[in-house]
């Protein structure tokens, strides 16, 4: 994952850290020592660290819930806005989507339950919305914690909160009416955050400008990922697929891998056999690196990847799935004899979501 690398890797689930996380980090930590010097600058790093160890629970919540309904969760990473659990699917049952939207803030919940009950329970509910406890770090964290429950059941997307608002509807409604409707409440919602952030109300300041921008930007993604899901499961691969694109003999050696390279402006390759049966997928860019580096008698499917085919047969919505789970780019074609007869990827998923804009 590109900018992102791992810190840990707890339960098969790889926690991974953005490179902008650190530099919010280190920009927290300046503002901090600017204002009260080194003691203040340990205290403000250690309370962001603290912070997001909370959103890290908060995001092994998700995965977990996910986890008992066989959706594994690749990995975790960190960004300066929070945390994302990359699930390798969407849950297919509306009661599903709703546990695993509120397993995230119920582990909040729970940490600011244990913080009041074993740290800071000499503090009333008064003294913790008392503004001379910000420099306590315990009650602080247990105050950002709740904040954490009350920003993510926002009822507008990405939050969770937009997340139960669709799966309860979706028990009444077609899946991506369900999601139309969420996602126009949740643009309703952002579309007030930024109203508020030009007003005199007590609350208004440009990080209400800031929330309702991502807000209204979230909900319209998840609409526009609902319409394609849709469209996918009404287009079969074999009418979406690129058909004409040149194939490489699994026995072409690496020296000649470099001619065919340059007649060529395509950006994947399939390897197969002289039966036309699959043996392998490589980027451009993996083929190039390896005749700079592999000496010019070794296989050039060597370079290849065993990246798992789709069938032509199959629908579009198959081809979303194992992009999402793989992470390719792009997946080759077969029919049922295993034989190579297309390419389908970033191109021909544009095309679905063009098409999914239109209705």
């Amino acid at each position: 994952m590109k900018w992102s690398f791992r810190i840990a890797s707890v339960a098969g689930i790889e926690v991974r850290i953005h490179v902008t996380f650190l530099l919010i980090l280190g920009v927290f930590a300046l503002l901090f020592a600017n204002d009260g010097g080194l003691e203040a600058a340990v205290f403000g790093t250690l309370f962001f660290l603290a912070l997001f160890f909370c959103v890290v629970l908060h995001e092994f919540g998700h995965a977990f819930a996910a986890r008992a309904y066989g959706i594994r969760t690749p990995d975790i990473t960190l960004y300066p806005i929070g945390g994302v659990a990359r699930l390798e699917r969407m849950p297919t049952s509306p009661w599903h989507e709703f546990v695993i939207a509120l397993a995230g803030p119920a582990v909040n919940v729970a940490i600011a339950g244990v913080l009041w009950l074993g740290v800071v329970r000499g503090y009333s509910i008064k003294d913790l919305l008392s503004p001379h406890l910000d420099g306590d770090f315990w009650s602080a964290l247990l105050r950002i914690n709740i904040v954490l429950v009350m920003f993510n059941m926002i009822p507008a997307f990405p939050m969770d909160g937009g997340r139960v608002v669709r799966a309860l509807l979706a028990t009444r409604l077609p899946y991506a009416m369900a999601t139309l409707i969420a996602a126009r409440i949740g643009q309703a919602i952002a579309i007030a955050f930024v109203v508020a952030s030009f007003t005199d109300f007590e609350f208004a300041s440009p990080m209400l400008l800031v929330i309702g921008m991502f807000v209204f930007m979230g909900a319209q993604q998840e609409l526009n990922f609902a319409r394609l899901r849709q469209s996918a499961q009404s287009v079969r691969v074999a009418d979406a697929m690129l058909g004409r694109f040149e194939v490489l003999p699994d026995d072409l050696r690496v020296g000649e891998l470099a001619s065919r390279l340059l007649i060529s402006n395509q950006e994947v390759f399939i390897f197969a056999d002289d039966d036309m049966l699959y043996r392998g997928l490589a980027l451009r860019e993996e083929l190039v690196q390896g005749v700079r580096q592999l000496p010019e008698g070794a296989f050039a499917q060597s370079l290849s990847r065993n990246v798992s085919p789709v069938r032509a047969n199959a629908s579009m919505h198959e081809v979303l799935e194992v992009m999402q789970k793989s992470q390719e780019p792009f997946l080759p074609v077969i029919n049922g004899a295993g034989q190579v007869v297309g390419l389908v990827g970033i191109d021909q998923m544009q095309e679905l979501v063009r098409l999914a804009k239109r209705h």
